[in-house]
C-alpha cells in the first residue's frame, strides 16, 4: 500500500500514509472517518496514475488540495434546488412534480421524529400503512380499494405477477410502449412472469382483434394510455367499455395502465382533456394504475384502484413486499390528496397552479422581473418573447400551452448560448435554460412567484463573472 507509485510522466506519486499525516489531511480527521479519507485518496492517487494527459501532478500539496475537493464534493451531495426555465412542467430531469412549501413543511413535521405508519392509535395493534390514502382515493375515485407501490412500472409487473403469471397478457401493438430510460413494457410484462400477446397493429386495433387473441391461457386484458406519444391519422382503438364488456363475457380480468393519472379535468381549464381516474373506474374496469408524480402533481408512485378481492391479490403476492412504497411517499401522497378533496386543488397544487396560469399573468411577473433585472449590468439584451410550454413527463404528448419567456438576445456578447447557459447552471440558485434561435430562453410559466428572487440573485451572480463584459 506504502509503495511509491509511478504515473505515466515517469514521475513517483506520494505514499498513501504520507499524504494522510499532511496537515490539511489531519485536520480532516477531525470530522471524518479515517477510512473515508483512505477510500477517497487511494480514488484520487488512481485517476492522477491513469490520467492520458502525461500532466499528472506528483506535487504533494497539489494532490491534497485535490483530496480535499473530492471531499468537499462527496460531502455536499448532488441534490439541489433549481429554476426551471424549460418551460416543461413535469420534467423528469428536473424531479417531475414539484410540492407546495406548505406540504413539505406539514410532512417534515412527521419526518423529524418517529410516526404512526403501521400503528393502529385506537387498539395499538400493527395496521396496514396505506389505509388513510386508500381511503381518501376511495372517496376521490369512487374505487372499491387501493395500493401504492414505488412506480408505475412497478404497478404493471405487480398486477401480472399476481394475476397472470404464467398466463397470456394480452395488449394492442399500438400501446407497447417504451418509458424513459429505455424500459419497454412489453419486457415489464414477461418480467413479472407474463406472456405477452400482441393483437391488432400499430394503428388500428379493435375489440374484436382482443376476443379473437382470447384462449384458456389468457390472464388479462390491458389497456395502455398513450401517455408518451401519438399515433394520428388513420387510425383506431378499442374503447375501454367494450373491453370491459369482453372481459366480462370471458370472465377475464381486465386492467387499463392510465399513465398520467388525472384526478381533475383539465378541460375545464382550456386544457387538452385527458381521461380522468374517476371516468375509467366509472366505466366498471377490474383494476386502473397510473403514477403519482405526473398529472396528479405528487411524489413518485404507482397507485392501483378498483376492486376490493384484486387489491387483496395484488397486497398478498410476495412482490408486493419488494415494491411497497415506504413513509415518505405514503404522507407526500396523503398531504397531495387532501388538496383534491378541497375545492380549487389547481390553486394549491404546483403543477395545476403552473398550468392554468393565464397568459396576462404571466406577462406581468416577466415584465416586473425584466424591469428588476434590467439593472443587472451584462453584455445581454433581454426582450419578453411568446413561448410554448409542455406538460412533459411522459404526459399529455403533442399538447402545447401558450406560454411567456424572458429572451437574452447574445450577439454582442462574449459568451455563446451553451457557455451562457453553462454559467447560468453554476449559478448558487442553477438555472436550468433553453436554446432557441441562437437566443437563451428562460420561460415563465415553470418559474414559480417564490423562484423570481433566487433567479434575480442568480442573473446578479452572472453579471460578475470574469467572463461577461459590463455594458
Amino acid at each position: 500500500m506504502n509503495e511509491p507509485q509511478v504515473i505515466a510522466s515517469g514521475k513517483r506519486l506520494p505514499q498513501v500514509d504520507k499524504i494522510l499525516r499532511h496537515a490539511k489531511m489531519v485536520e480532516r480527521q477531525k470530522e471524518i472517518r479515517r477510512e473515508v479519507l483512505l477510500a477517497v485518496t487511494r480514488k484520487v492517487l488512481s485517476q492522477l496514475r491513469s490520467s492520458s494527459s502525461g500532466q499528472a501532478c506528483d506535487d504533494l500539496p497539489s494532490i491534497v488540495d485535490r483530496i480535499d475537493r473530492e471531499l468537499d464534493r462527496l460531502l455536499e451531495g448532488s441534490l439541489q434546488k433549481v429554476i426551471n426555465g424549460t418551460g416543461i412542467i413535469l420534467s423528469t430531469n428536473l424531479g417531475r412534480a414539484p410540492l407546495s412549501e406548505s406540504i413539505s413543511q406539514r410532512l417534515g413535521q412527521c419526518l423529524a421524529g418517529y410516526c404512526n405508519l403501521e400503528v393502529e392509535m385506537g387498539s395499538g395493534k400493527r395496521g396496514e400503512r396505506t389505509t388513510m390514502v386508500e381511503e381518501q382515493l376511495a372517496v376521490l375515485t369512487g374505487c372499491q380499494s387501493a395500493l401504492i407501490v414505488n412506480n408505475n412500472a412497478a404497478a404493471v409487473m405487480l398486477a401480472v405477477s399476481a394475476l397472470a403469471k404464467c398466463k397470456e397478457v394480452i395488449v394492442s401493438r399500438g400501446e407497447l410502449i417504451e418509458i424513459g430510460g429505455s424500459f419497454r413494457l412489453p419486457d415489464v410484462i414477461e418480467s413479472a412472469g407474463g406472456i405477452l400477446k400482441e393483437v391488432g397493429t400499430t394503428n388500428r386495433t379493435r375489440a374484436d382483434d382482443y376476443e379473437r387473441a382470447i384462449s384458456s391461457q389468457t390472464g388479462l386484458l390491458m389497456k395502455c394510455h398513450r401517455s408518451n406519444f401519438e399515433i394520428t391519422g388513420f387510425t383506431e382503438e378499442a374503447p375501454t367499455s367494450a373491453l370491459v364488456t369482453l372481459s366480462r363475457q370471458h370472465g377475464i380480468t381486465f386492467v387499463e395502465d392510465l399513465g398520467s393519472g388525472a384526478l381533475v379535468d383539465l378541460s375545464a381549464f382550456n386544457l387538452k382533456h385527458e381521461p380522468t381516474v374517476m371516468e375509467v373506474i366509472a366505466q366498471d374496469v377490474d383494476l386502473v394504475m397510473f403514477s403519482g408524480d405526473k398529472l396528479m402533481g405528487g411524489s413518485q408512485a404507482g397507485i392501483i384502484c378498483g376492486r376490493s378481492d384484486l387489491i387483496k391479490k395484488l397486497r398478498s403476492n410476495p412482490m408486493y413486499r419488494a415494491l411497497r412504497a415506504d413513509k415518505l411517499t405514503i404522507g407526500l401522497l396523503e398531504q397531495v390528496l387532501i388538496a383534491y378533496m378541497k375545492l380549487n386543488p389547481q390553486l394549491q397544487l404546483p403543477v395545476l397552479q403552473m398550468a392554468v396560469e393565464t397568459l396576462e399573468s404571466l406577462k406581468g411577473r416577466a415584465s416586473q422581473f425584466m424591469a428588476q433585472a434590467q439593472e443587472t449590468p451584462g453584455d445581454w439584451q433581454m426582450k419578453l418573447v411568446s413561448s410554448c410550454s409542455t406538460f412533459g413527463g411522459g404526459t399529455l404528448p403533442g399538447s402545447d400551452i401558450a406560454s411567456v419567456s424572458i429572451s437574452f438576445d447574445l450577439s454582442k456578447s462574449s459568451l455563446s448560448a451553451d457557455k451562457f447557459c453553462a454559467l447560468l447552471r453554476q449559478a448558487p440558485t442553477p438555472v436550468i435554460a433553453i436554446i432557441q434561435a441562437g437566443a437563451v430562453l428562460i420561460d415563465f410559466r415553470t418559474v414559480s412567484c417564490r423562484d423570481q428572487q433566487f433567479l434575480l440573485e442568480s442573473l446578479r451572480w452572472l453579471s460578475q463573472q470574469p467572463q461577461i463584459k459590463r455594458i
